[in-house]
């Protein structure tokens, strides 16, 4: 991601996590009055986070920013696929490269809120990452930790 395809990586992402407002509680923090999201502004400055694009031939259909770590216990903080790309196996051919590109990994974390149950099947049974604990668990903005540690 770079600034010359940055604004239409923003459109993809704030598309994809606005898709998925109606599946999360009324009182989850993202589902507020204002309708706010996660963002990826500001993330071209940001110098521990690495923003990726996914293409397929010339359209961009989906990101990721990742965070690499001298220790190389890596942070998927977002991954998005277009929705009209869903179900057609890209958003896992993404991670395959995301995994392809960082060999050295040796555990990637995420978190995704247990009602995105969409997202919960994908990282678990396509993905192979493994429910580490619930943050937070008696609040609306409950999270799974997902950890997938690489062989």
């Amino acid at each position: 991601m770079n600034s010359d395809n940055f604004e239409e990586a923003k459109r993809i992402m704030e598309e994809t996590f606005t898709a998925s407002v109606p599946d999360l509680p009324e009182d989850f923090g993202v589902a507020d009055d204002d309708g706010n999201i996660p963002s990826i502004d500001g993330i071209l400055e940001k110098p521990d986070a690495t923003p990726l694009v996914f293409y397929q031939g010339e359209r961009m259909i989906g990101g990721a920013v990742v965070i690499i770590n001298d220790d190389n216990n890596n942070i998927l903080d977002l991954l998005f696929i277009d929705l009209n790309c869903l179900d057609k196996g890209i958003g896992y051919k993404a991670w395959l490269e995301i995994e392809k590109k960082y060999p050295h990994t040796k555990t990637w974390t995420t978190v995704t809120p247990p009602c995105l149950v969409r997202n919960v099947h994908f990282y678990v049974n396509k993905c192979g990452f493994n429910i580490i604990r619930k943050d937070d668990p008696k609040s609306p903005d409950a999270m799974f930790v997902f950890q997938k540690v690489m062989t």
